[in-house]
């Protein structure tokens, strides 16, 4: 593009003219979705797997030449009951013969996210009932550590070494693994991180600190489980110090650990739980879950 101005006038003047460079279009039939994906579309990654796929159905997708592949990778745990489940195809069908967006959640009164919210409540512990829908996990965790901040109106915010909790600036900020951050530095300051099953990084827990976030177990670190009672200390040292316990089951949450929430299994519980992923069954949906105060 050429931005040319006439003598005597400036950028703001209403006579510049902008010219363009002819291009040649060519019709979208011309071109395989391969091209248009490779030409057109960010990927995210440096080597995306660029498998074609037209359709897919329980644990498999189908290319256009009906190839089946196995999927194992679930949408990154998203597809916790299968591609287009017919329960939640169902209810997709159901909805849009009534509305769509109508206005952001918790203002109008609508029938589908209260009675969600009421059904995830009735999977937690009394305390934790109010939720905050969101559209992503990545946003379930700004959420939360805003909140947290607010809440104590501290500022330290603490998460583990490899551990991962989106690519949003705040979740970005409590993510461990420097590979995921090095390019968007300066990120939010006041962050610590400490190693994850070690008992003696707990004392770094204090009074400053508004949360600790943490995987209840750890995805992309290495499917790290806590071990020896370790998240009933980090409970313990939470309440000692007035720090409040965000747990992120945005990956193993909704019965990918065996029971519908993994920190039922450890005996324990959040004072504030985030969550995504399994929870839409393929659509783009999140959640922060904390006290009604």
């Amino acid at each position: 593009m050429e931005l040319r101005l006439r003598a005597g006038h400036t950028l703001a003047s209403d006579i510049a003219v902008l010219t363009f460079a002819p291009r040649i279009f060519l019709p979208i039939r011309m071109l395989t979705p391969r091209q248009l994906f490779l030409r057109h579309q960010a990927q995210t990654s440096d080597s995306p797997l660029l498998l074609e796929i037209e359709r897919a159905e329980g644990v498999y997708m189908y290319g256009p030449d009906g190839r089946r592949y196995l999927d194992l990778i679930s949408g990154i745990g998203v597809s916790n009951v299968g591609h287009r489940h017919p329960k939640v195809i169902q209810a997709i069908h159901h909805q849009l013969d009534k509305y769509l967006h109508l206005m952001v959640y918790g203002e109008l009164v609508q029938a589908p996210p209260a009675e969600l919210a009421h059904a995830l409540t009735q999977t937690l512990p009394p305390h934790l009932d109010a939720v905050y829908f969101t559209n992503s996990g990545t946003e379930a965790v700004e959420g939360a550590l805003k909140l947290a901040k607010r809440h104590t109106g501290r500022t330290e915010l603490i998460s583990c070494h490899r551990a991962y909790h989106g690519s949003t600036h705040g979740a970005l900020s409590v993510t461990g693994s420097e590979g995921f951050k090095r390019s968007y530095r300066p990120l939010l300051p006041d962050i610590r991180h400490i190693e994850f099953n070690d008992f003696t990084d707990l004392e770094h827990i204090t009074e400053r600190t508004a949360a600790i976030i943490i995987e209840t177990v750890q995805g992309e670190a290495g499917v790290r489980v806590p071990e020896n009672n370790y998240l009933q200390a980090l409970r313990k040292r939470c309440l000692y110090t007035g720090t409040l316990l965000i747990l992120d089951e945005i990956q193993c949450g909704f019965g990918r650990t065996g029971s519908f929430w993994a920190f039922e299994q450890f005996g324990i519980w959040p004072d504030i739980l985030v969550c995504a992923k399994g929870m839409g069954g393929g659509m783009p949906i999140g959640a922060f879950i904390a006290p009604n105060l």
